[in-house]
């Protein structure tokens, strides 16, 4: 059984976080069959413009951002297979497949990045809809 470092804990528990992102991310480190990291959860839009500035993002509607979202939280994270190999997609895939499996047990409806058409984003999962 896995469990989160400080620094991922320090991300997730951000009083911004979605509660419903804090248990899907709480639960599945549980019973993960690989380790994974938090690398980020709530974004400011000045970073979020950085992002889109270096292309790592397309939209300024990150569901990252709290205040562009209806709840006024952070309806996203990013999180990675640990140790972080970013050209090991196999394990990202491995863990998308963990965190749908948890999604549909705690009833909680997500999109993953890393089924988007215009840019694969594999470290992210946000809420659905909204």
């Amino acid at each position: 059984m896995f469990k989160f470092s400080k620094k991922s804990l320090e991300r997730l528990n951000h009083p911004k976080v979605h509660p419903k992102i804090r248990q899907l991310m709480n639960e599945a480190i549980k019973y993960a069959p690989i380790d994974f990291t938090v690398i980020e959860t709530v974004r400011t839009i000045a970073q979020q413009k950085l992002n889109v500035a270096k292309g790592v993002s397309k939209t300024m509607k990150s569901r990252h951002i709290p205040e562009t979202n209806k709840s006024g939280l952070c309806e996203a994270v990013d999180i990675a297979p640990y140790p972080i190999d970013w050209k090991n997609i196999k394990r990202f895939k491995m863990l998308s497949e963990h965190i749908f499996k948890v999604a549909r047990i705690l009833d909680i409806d997500i999109d993953w990045g890393g089924n988007w058409k215009t840019l694969k984003d594999y470290p992210h999962y946000e809420l659905k809809g909204k």
